[in-house]
């Protein structure tokens, strides 16, 4: 039996026409150069440095999750599992992966209620109750969406000289409160340009830094850890980009700024609907790349409700975070900063909807009206 695809599906890149992508490949060919740093890929990662800004230096990797485990062992050094890297529950399982690949272990802190980003305070009282046993901070811009205490983190990580690292996997074109792009805040940020993001190549992620030796070592560290011709300096391994990859990635960048004005249109769209019913979403969206719409139901049952409503309706939905990381079989035996009551509270509400940057009005109201429906 054939499963009946969605009406609306949660996720529907859009990537550049077949013609231009086989103009791309015909030069990838002429070119013979496919992968080690080729010439679709020294423009992608300048690109991206000019995108974020004039002090970024970026290192282009074969996916984010890559990017991550070697920035986590640049960052937080190579762990002997004594140490801990402090993160949120509430995210996506491979930055607490990446912490164990470097050799640390994951200690999971809380979120805040109204941002869904993780608590500062929490932070605060694992430096203070475990102090030199904790490696770093890796912080996530849940959903894409700037931290706004940002500020605030890299503050507190330089009082007690930790190392702080930004997963910013879906929020390449998202902007700070001071409408600066995401990239340059901590010791580096990451992005993942996965075929699930606003900035979809495909696989693909990066490292964005302030700093122009961090850059050079992780550039370092996606090729075996070789520089020049003096064999293995460092850890490393093969994490590089792909010249296909980085091609589309040049073609998607020509057109994420009006993709990212769609994708937030339909986001007010939901908002203005929404809202009133006791639906709410997290702050700072409104200026976030709009991965996916999370909204936080008023109660469990009205998610509940909603999402068999939209199921009904051949609408796919998600709910993200859920489980949490810290409920996941690998993670159930890591460190805790209390009982993260946020986290709990928030996977029993939360709700994701989608967003695509083709989505008519008809579509995003559909959405609309199945969420009112299911919840009331």
């Amino acid at each position: 039996m054939t499963s009946i695809p969605p009406r609306i599906p949660f996720i529907s890149p859009v990537f550049p026409a077949p013609d231009d992508i086989a103009t791309d490949f015909a030069r990838i060919i002429e070119s013979n150069s496919y992968t080690n740093f080729g010439p679709f890929e020294r423009r992608f990662r300048e690109r991206i440095e000019q995108w974020v800004g004039a002090a970024a230096h970026a290192a282009t990797f074969t996916n984010a999750t890559v990017a991550l485990m070697s920035a986590a062992v640049e960052v937080f050094g190579k762990g002997d599992g004594r140490q801990m890297v402090l993160t949120p529950s509430f995210t996506f399982a491979a930055g607490a992966e990446a912490i164990e690949w470097a050799g640390h272990n994951a200690a999971f802190i809380d979120i805040d209620e109204v941002s869904l980003q993780p608590s500062l305070a929490g932070a605060r009282e694992a430096f203070e109750r475990y102090g030199t046993s904790v490696a770093g901070v890796l912080l996530c811009n849940s959903f894409g969406i700037a931290n706004g205490q940002i500020d605030a983190w890299e503050a507190l990580c330089e009082e007690y000289s930790m190392p702080l690292l930004v997963d910013s996997a879906a929020g390449f074109g998202s902007t700070y409160r001071d409408g600066t792009p995401l990239g340059l805040r901590g010791s580096a940020e990451i992005f993942s340009f996965h075929a699930t993001k606003p900035m979809a190549i495909g696989e693909g992620g990066a490292v964005v830094t302030r700093d122009p030796e961090l850059a050079a070592r992780l550039r370092s560290a996606q090729n075996f850890g070789f520089e020049e011709m003096r064999g293995a300096q460092r850890l490393g391994l093969n994490g590089k980009l792909q010249e296909i990859n980085a091609a589309i990635g040049l073609r998607q960048l020509e057109v994420l700024s009006d993709a990212l004005v769609q994708r937030r249109a339909v986001l007010e769209r939901y908002r203005r609907a929404l809202e009133p019913a006791g639906w709410t979403m997290p702050t700072g969206v409104a200026d976030s790349a709009v991965c996916f719409a999370t909204m936080i139901a008023p109660s469990e049952a009205a998610r509940d409700g909603a999402s068999a409503s939209l199921a009904a309706s051949r609408i796919e939905a998600r709910q993200y975070y859920s489980p949490p990381v810290h409920q996941q079989a690998f993670f159930a035996d890591r460190l805790r900063i209390g009982d993260l009551p946020v986290t709990q509270s928030t996977v029993a509400r939360v709700l994701s909807l989608p967003v695509h940057q083709t989505m008519s009005g008809e579509s995003a109201d559909a959405v609309v009206a199945a969420v009112v429906q299911g919840s009331i």
